[in-house]
Formats: structure tokens, sequence, C-alpha cells
């Protein structure tokens, strides 16, 4: 009995601390996981407040690149695009003075933000290059492609911004730029053999302006573009008839697809189809309608803009049935044009345009060309008249082009 007694005792003793122990251990585990628990809720709270300071400061980048637009909402006016001191700020006093604002520089211009979601400042400044001279982003030497360079274009913006959520700040800084005009070489611009013929215009003069270009140019050598009849009059810079320049330096025409296409506000993919004006998707979607001159041979206006993009997959579109538009029309592949045609702006096509059929026909701005263009050749009137504004407004009315985009660590 007393040995029984005895082991009965010795196993308590031994159950004690091994309680104890697994109390202590039970412990440190609520407490490690509670820390934890801890941590990982902060950690999760920090990189919330980072990421709404992150969208915080994309916010102030796109406030900044529509009030830079023409004619935008608190529109911001670079009333010094030649000096690389300018800067202007969107923002309190107290934050824009952290960026770099001095209320006494007369470089420096401030404004508020036009929202208060969201807490964000802007410094938007000209962007130089190592040696400091001015950017710019343009078509420097005419062949199609915009560039960065230090001669020609419209001036690039450096838009620093930096957000603010709680204690969490981010900056990003991006490089903008306004879309620069096509660099237009002529009213009528095309890389094959041409045949024009019919009641066919072509005028170079510029009826909007005093930028006067050739009628026709082509990288063609003398004698590709055939004229038939005399009712094709063929004028513009340099007073002489037919007014055809020859030989001229190649125009990447597919490079100026490729850096408008991405801005397209009506997109269609088509295997060699007919579009009328009524048809949907394409025309019928309202392209815009051009005001007609007082004859076909004074150009239109129009006050909408629009970017419509045929994708033919290698193979045609054909416009007919009173299609009109404002904007640029741009195709990749062939382009045929049959009568009641009107368009405002730009019409650019990486092959070959045709006007066929009967019917009236105005392009006013400037038609490009990678291929042939046979100038209505069964019958009709086609008119191309070259008109600057008509080019230029095509571009001005659009968001800053986003160049380049970076987090500022």
């Amino acid at each position: 009995m007393d040995d029984r007694l005895q082991i009965i005792s010795s196993e308590n003793g031994l159950a004690l601390p091994l309680s104890l122990m697994f109390l202590m251990i039970l412990s440190i585990v609520g407490s490690t996981a509670a820390m934890l628990t801890t941590t990982d809720l902060k950690i999760g709270a920090n990189y919330k407040s980072s990421e709404r300071a992150m969208y915080a400061a994309e916010a102030g980048i796109e406030e900044a690149r529509a009030r830079m637009k023409m004619a935008a909402t608190g529109f911001i006016n670079d009333a010094h695009p030649s000096q690389t001191q300018w800067s202007a700020f969107i923002g309190t006093e107290v934050k824009a003075s952290r960026k770099g604002y001095s209320s006494s520089n007369a470089m420096h211009s401030r404004t508020t933000s036009l929202q208060t979601a969201l807490d964000y400042s802007v410094r938007i400044s000209h962007q130089t290059d190592a040696s400091g001279n001015l950017l710019y982003y343009g078509d420097s030497d005419g062949n199609g492609s915009n560039e960065r360079n230090t001669t020609s274009g419209r001036n690039i913006y450096l838009i620093s911004s930096t957000g603010n959520f709680a204690a969490a700040v981010r900056t990003i800084e991006a490089e903008t730029s306004r879309i620069p005009p096509i660099n237009t070489p002529a009213a009528l611009y095309v890389e094959a053999f041409t045949t024009i013929q019919g009641n066919t215009n072509v005028f170079g003069t510029d009826s909007c302006g005093v930028s006067d270009l050739p009628g026709i140019v082509t990288t063609e050598p003398p004698g590709s573009v055939s004229i038939h009849g005399s009712s094709a009059v063929i004028s513009g810079a340099d007073g002489t008839l037919p007014n055809v320049s020859y030989s001229a330096p190649d125009l990447d025409v597919q490079a100026l697809a490729d850096s408008f296409k991405g801005f397209a506000d009506h997109t269609y993919t088509v295997n060699s189809e007919t579009h009328t004006g009524t048809t949907t998707p394409g025309p019928g979607d309202g392209w815009g309608t051009p005001w007609p001159g007082m004859t076909l041979q004074d150009p239109s206006s129009c006050s909408e803009s629009n970017v419509v993009y045929y994708d033919t997959g290698g193979t045609d579109i054909r416009l007919t049935g009173g299609v009109t538009g404002c904007g640029i029309l741009l195709v990749e592949g062939d382009l045929e044009i049959h009568g009641g045609f009107s368009w405002y702006g730009i019409v650019i096509t990486t092959g070959s345009v045709v006007y066929t059929g009967g019917g009236d026909k105005n392009i006013t701005g400037t038609l490009i060309a990678g291929g042939s263009a046979d100038g209505d050749i069964i019958g009709g009137n086609s008119n191309i008249i070259y008109c600057s504004s008509a080019v230029t407004d095509q571009t001005e009315g659009r968001a800053l082009k986003l160049l380049s985009w970076k987090e500022d660590m």
C-alpha cells in the first residue's frame, strides 16, 4: 500500500511541472500569434496607405495631362514655352512650395486642384537634355515619325506628382507632350505610280491660312503621276500647273498610322467590306458631318474631331453612299472612296486610294497614301483641298501623350 501511494505521489509531483510548462508554451504561442497578427495588420494598413498614396499621385499626373489640353476646364497655360525656368503647380501653396513653388517667381504659376477627394501636389516643368537644352517631341526629319529632339515639335513636359494618404507618401514622374500636328507634305502624298483623271481638283494652296504646299508630292520619279483630261487641276505652292513634286523623301506611312491608331475613337476590323453612310458598326456610328463650302472646290469646316481606324488585315475597305466624318480617317490596307464622300481633316491609308463612281467627293485637309491614288477614274467630282487648320485641329484638342513614367524613389 505504501509503495502504491509513493508511486501516485511521484506521478502527481511530475504532472504539475509539466502542466506549468505546457501553460507557458501556450502563453508564448498566444503572445507570438497576437504579435504576428498585430504586425500583419500594421503591414496591411501601411500597404493600403502606400497604395492609396500611389493612386493619388497617379491622379495628379492625369489632372495635369487633362488640364494642359487645349480648351480644357481649368486650362493650364504654358506662357513661356521657350524658357527652361517655367513651372506650373497644382495644389495648396504650402504643398506646392515643397515642390519648389515661389510666389515671387514670375516663371511660376499655381492653381488648386479641381477635386478634393485625393491629396496630391503637382509640378509641371519643361524637360531638358543633359546640356540644359529644351526637349521637343515632333517630326524633326520629316519622315512621319515623332521623336525627341532639340529643334522642333511640341514641348516635352516633366510632371512630378506627390500623393499623400495617412503617413504614406509616393511620388511619380512622367514625361508628356501635346501631340504634334502631322507633318503634311502636300494636299496629296503618294508613294506609287498615280493616275489623275476626270473632274479632279487637288489644291495645295492653303485655303485656311498661309502655309501653301504642293498639290501632289510623290516619292516616285518624274512621269509617275499621269494626268488625263483637261478638267483635272493640280495647283499648289509655286504656281506651276500641274503642281507636282517628284522624287520626294519617303514618309513612313506605317509609322504614322501606328502613332495614331492608339487614339482611335472608333475601331473596326474588316476583310474587304463595303460600308455606307448608315452602316453600323461603321460610318453610321457618327463620325461628324462637315459643313460644305460654297462650292465643291471650297473648303468645308467642322468643330468635331474623331480618330477612325480600319484594320483591313491587308485587304481593303470601300466607303460609299454618303459617308462623312471629321478628324483622322486611318486605314491599314487599301481604301476605295465612292460617291457622296465628305471628310474634314486627314485621311491616311497604308495602301492605295481609289476615287471611283459618281457623286461628289471632298477632302478638306490632306490625303496621305502609302500606295497609289487614282483620281475619279469613272466620274463625279473629286476634290482634295489642303487646309492647315483642318490638319492641326485634329491633334490640338487631345490629352497629352504619355512618353515615359517612373516612380521617384
